[in-house]
């Protein structure tokens, strides 16, 4: 782990950078280079975490030392989505400038995911409790790769939704729902799904929708 620097001020660094200093294009080599920091600080960050609430006795003190690291977490998602619509005008959608902001802004949202994981016995209505509320989902039979294709092609087939929406919208199904192979969906994992399909859940997806359209003529 980094002894001079806290590794969440390098991220936010990079997060100044993009969303800020209005990086423009990189070169494969910049990008595989900042892709392998923001890996490495999301690793540092986690055990940052870990470690520091650990040490603290007290309930109260875990639950403000965690808030303040969600506080932070979600400014710099807000700062990233609010930038994504001008770098994709500046830069292109295909660019590695877009592709490395959707792959930091997806490492902050897991940090946020590891945070409401790890601590929610810590929460405010969950101090006095002895073991953490079990949130309840729905078990789906279908692959998360499914899941997260259906999802697009809903939101992407209706009114313009903004970036910041869509991401609202994945966060909402995973937390609602599961697969059974998959109790526990990685938002990392479902955004992949959900911007870059598999031809395979393509294919299911699409056997789904015909099933639904025969049942609906049917009614």
């Amino acid at each position: 782990m980094s002894d001079a620097v806290n590794p969440l001020i390098l991220l936010s660094e990079i997060v100044c950078d993009i969303s800020i200093k209005n990086a423009l294009q990189i070169t494969q080599q910049e990008y595989e280079y900042q892709i392998t920091k923001i890996n490495t600080y999301e690793k540092e960050i986690q055990v940052e975490i870990f470690m520091q609430a650990v040490l603290l006795l007290s309930c109260k003190g875990v639950e403000n030392y965690v808030s303040s690291y969600s506080r932070v977490l979600s400014y710099l998602e807000n700062c990233l989505n609010e930038c994504l619509s001008s770098i994709e005008m500046n830069t292109g959608k295909d660019s590695l400038t877009m592709s490395l902001t959707h792959h930091l802004l997806s490492v902050v949202q897991s940090l946020k995911q590891f945070i409401d994981r790890r601590f929610i016995a810590f929460s405010p209505d969950n101090a006095a409790v002895d073991k953490p509320i079990q949130k309840q989902k729905f078990t789906l039979n279908i692959a998360v790769s499914v899941m997260a294709t259906l999802t697009s092609a809903f939101v992407r087939c209706g009114d313009n939704v903004s970036t910041k929406e869509e991401t609202e919208i994945m966060r909402f199904i995973i937390q609602l729902f599961s697969s059974k192979k998959t109790g526990e969906i990685a938002f990392k994992s479902f955004q992949n799904h959900y911007r870059t399909p598999e031809r395979s859940a393509i294919a299911k997806s699409i056997s789904i929708l015909q099933s639904m359209i025969m049942w609906l003529k049917k009614q």
